[in-house]
């Protein structure tokens, strides 16, 4: 049985696909296989290299569109791995990234969760620097990206992938289950995972539309009551500290939109020198 599974859902990732999958095949763990779930893709070119799809270790499965939660859950039915890594269709992982979080996770079973540090590329280029995990930081918002190792046995605990979030940070509530359930999480000091900057992606898309955060967010913190209630003090620290950080910008600049309101012609000539000046 392979011991670990990597999941790809795929939704008209088109030829980033193979790239993909050429960096989970290129895995120094060969102790593993991929499962691809064809989520409902209607791209030609991404049903073309589907059908013609011919990599080894590799399973092929495809559905209607339903999400990426449903893919990955889907991915994870049929996987046989006691390991499982979620890669999306546009990213990429280092080839010592599997075998390096394996053993982590083979040495120590107080922890759930194991990555990495990270590089983007592709529209935008360079070092990933998102804050460093803390139980508090993850509290307030994710600060792990959907490609980590963690144990199938703990995805079937806590009920896989919530199937309800479609808009985007599926991957945050179920890091947020996890550690619920006690388990410890792990970060390596390398980059070994590949993050692609699209122009235009769910990701961007979700970000730029209010309404869906609301409902998104919303949908997390009533699923998991019991781990939000368990921290409350972790929120609320945290909300009163933005106030003080807001009321020492405003003593800071509060004259100075006084002074502007008071003269709204000078505030306009001084946005049109701003964007002269971009120019």
């Amino acid at each position: 049985m392979p011991q670990v599974s990597i999941i790809i859902p795929c939704y008209n990732a088109g030829e980033l696909l193979t790239e993909a999958v050429q960096s989970a095949l290129a895995q120094t763990w060969q102790d593993l296989e991929v499962v691809i779930v064809d989520d409902g893709s209607t791209d030609p070119v991404t049903q073309k290299i589907i059908e013609q799809a011919s990599w080894p270790r590799t399973r092929i499965v495809r559905q209607a569109n339903a999400g990426p939660s449903a893919a990955r859950n889907r991915a994870i039915e049929i996987a046989t791995g006691q390991y499982i890594l979620p890669l999306d269709a546009d990213d990429t992982i280092e080839p010592e990234y599997v075998a390096k979080a394996v053993a982590i996770l083979n040495a120590h079973p107080e922890v759930g969760i194991v990555y990495c540090k990270a590089r983007k590329f592709g529209a935008e280029e360079g070092p990933w620097n998102l804050p460093t995990y803390s139980l508090q930081e993850l509290v307030i918002d994710n600060v792990i990206f959907v490609t980590a190792l963690y144990r199938r046995a703990d995805w079937v605990a806590v009920g896989g992938y919530n199937e309800k979030l479609r808009h985007g940070v599926e991957d945050y509530e179920f890091w947020v289950k996890i550690v619920h359930l006690g388990r410890e999480v792990v970060q390596l000091d390398e980059n070994l995972f590949n993050y692609r900057i699209q122009q235009k992606s769910r990701t961007t898309s979700f970000q730029d539309g209010r309404a869906a955060v609301v409902e998104t967010y919303a949908e997390i913190f009533r699923s998991n009551i019991a781990f939000y209630a368990e921290h409350a003090e972790v929120i609320y620290e945290h909300r009163f500290g933005l106030y003080d950080e807001l009321g020492y910008w405003r003593s800071r600049y509060g004259r100075l939109d006084a002074f502007f309101n008071r003269h709204p012609t000078l505030l306009k000539i001084g946005r049109q020198l701003k964007r002269i000046c971009r120019y």
